[in-house]
């Protein structure tokens, strides 16, 4: 993706990730894509739960 750069540290490890704003605004499937990219990154520490777990919970919270 052409608008992103992706910085790393010595040892190769993502660190920072520049943004071109300009190139991301004119492609809208780019912009969606680099959310998506960034919430992945925000949750990916988060606990995960499998889908029969979380079909258990919804079904159990009345949805």
């Amino acid at each position: 993706m052409e608008a992103i750069t992706i910085l790393k540290n010595g040892a190769n490890n993502h660190r920072l990730m520049q943004i071109d704003l300009d190139m991301l605004v004119s492609d809208e499937k780019q912009l969606e894509d680099v959310y998506d990219i960034i919430a992945v990154e925000m949750r990916k520490s988060k606990e995960t739960v499998s889908l029969e777990q979380a079909k258990q919970q919804h079904s159990n919270e009345g949805f």
